[in-house]
């Protein structure tokens, strides 16, 4: 059995590291089943997933390329006074962007 031992603070600040609710799931999860290779799988993937965050990184990517291809020049930002949202901050050259094209 292989137990990945980890601490359950950061040594700069002390706080909690966001896996070690994971890591504890999977070590109790370890210790107390006798397959724990097909039992805690789940368990498993899941601090694996968190440790790697190749789900997390998969997605920012599949977002950064769709605003990539609309060519999202600023993202709304909410007004909690008025209650509605505001345009962000845009380039200078944004009017070109929604100009209607010459035809030649």
């Amino acid at each position: 059995i292989l137990l990945i031992i980890m601490e359950p603070f950061q040594a700069v600040n002390m706080t909690t590291h966001p896996c070690y609710t994971y890591h504890t799931r999977m070590t109790n999860c370890i210790k107390s089943e006798e397959l724990s290779t097909r039992m805690c799988f789940e368990e498993t993937e899941d601090w694996i997933e968190c440790k790697s965050r190749r789900k997390h990184r998969a997605f920012f990517n599949f977002l950064r390329n769709e605003t990539d291809k609309i060519q999202l020049y600023s993202l709304p930002k909410y007004d909690e006074g008025t209650d509605s949202f505001k345009d962000g901050v845009l380039p200078k050259d944004v009017d070109s962007y929604f100009d209607k094209p010459v035809e030649q």
